[in-house]
């Protein structure tokens, strides 16, 4: 879209056109969400695809929230300020078409231009996945743990870390986001967190983590699955996630228990006046693996079959 001058001579800046976007991906062959030089990022092939739809060099594109190299994302939202105006179907499908199948925008919706994905998010939510068996399906997508778990144990650790704390010892520093501004920078790493929801659920050979929080700090909910999975394995005690909390302080042992990136999904960013379902979202129904079908089928076979009901006569038969 081409400037014109006005009458008084400056140049007329062209109009601009806010959008919100909700992507899932696997981030397994990427090198995390934020762009990078020379390496392969999520938000790297997003930009590369919007710019080749959009023809905009200019366009500002920004996630809700880094995701670690191998993570994924059910939910990330970013907001597209643009000169190309183009309706939300249209936009979806062609950027779609220009995407890597490992990533996808799933809606695309107008926004104002004042809509800003990481600045209005008020809260993020992480799922994380546990097998308690070995699974020939969906590697990429869990941690498969072979101690014996004692879940009261890992929900009873889980009720000390839940609440407003510094969480210095479940954290690591960081790279440098030099997009923020020095005040963004400082309460994006502030170590004081208002986690909200910390629950272990349970399901057909799983054990899913999920975590609500006001933000998160760097390898922070990694380190808390692996403290709730050590606690659950008798290797540390909730009296041990009590201390590690209350000296906040960097803390070695809980460092080397860091789980791995395959198991976590960022599954939805919380805005004002949106309501987050309390149940988390069912990772391996969503990805039709065989694991989870099975259990399904089961489930079916052990209800009771519903008899029809007798279908009408034709008009004419008796």
């Amino acid at each position: 879209m081409m400037s014109r001058p006005e009458k008084n001579g400056k140049v007329a800046q062209p109009s601009r056109y806010g959008y919100r976007l909700t992507i899932e991906y696997d981030g397994s062959r990427y090198a995390g969400w934020q762009e990078q030089r020379q390496v392969r990022t999520v938000a790297g092939e997003l930009r590369r695809a919007l710019s080749e739809v959009l023809a905009d060099p200019t366009l500002d594109l920004g996630g809700a929230g880094r995701t670690d190299a191998g993570v994924h994302a059910l939910g990330q939202v970013a907001h597209l300020r643009t000169v190309t105006r183009l309706d939300p179907d249209e936009l979806r499908h062609r950027v779609n078409d220009a995407l890597p199948s490992d990533i996808c925008v799933f809606d695309v919706a107008p926004a104002p231009l004042s809509f800003h994905a990481r600045h209005d998010a008020i809260a993020r939510y992480y799922l994380y996945q546990i097998a308690l068996r070995r699974m020939a399906f969906a590697k990429k997508y869990i941690w498969w743990v072979r101690d014996r778990l004692d879940v009261e144990k890992m929900r009873a650790a889980a009720e000390v870390l839940r609440g407003f704390h510094d969480f210095t010892a479940f954290s690591q520093k960081g790279p440098v986001d030099h997009s923020l501004t020095r005040d963004e920078r400082a309460r994006t790493e502030s170590k004081l967190v208002d986690v909200h929801e910390l629950t272990v659920n349970l399901r057909p050979g799983m054990m899913v983590v999920r975590i609500g929080a006001s933000h998160f700090l760097w390898r922070m909910v990694r380190r808390i699955v692996g403290a709730l999975v050590a606690v659950g394995a008798g290797k540390l005690t909730v009296e041990d996630i009590r201390l590690a909390l209350r000296r906040a302080q960097p803390n070695e042992t809980i460092a080397q228990l860091t789980a791995p990136a395959s198991g976590l999904f960022l599954e939805k960013v919380e805005y004002p006046r949106e309501l987050v379902d309390p149940q988390p979202v069912d990772v391996l129904a969503r990805l039709g693996l065989p694991a989870e079908r099975e259990a399904m089928v089961q489930k079916y076979r052990s209800e009771p079959k519903r008899r029809s009901p007798p279908r009408p006569a034709r008009p004419g038969r008796p």
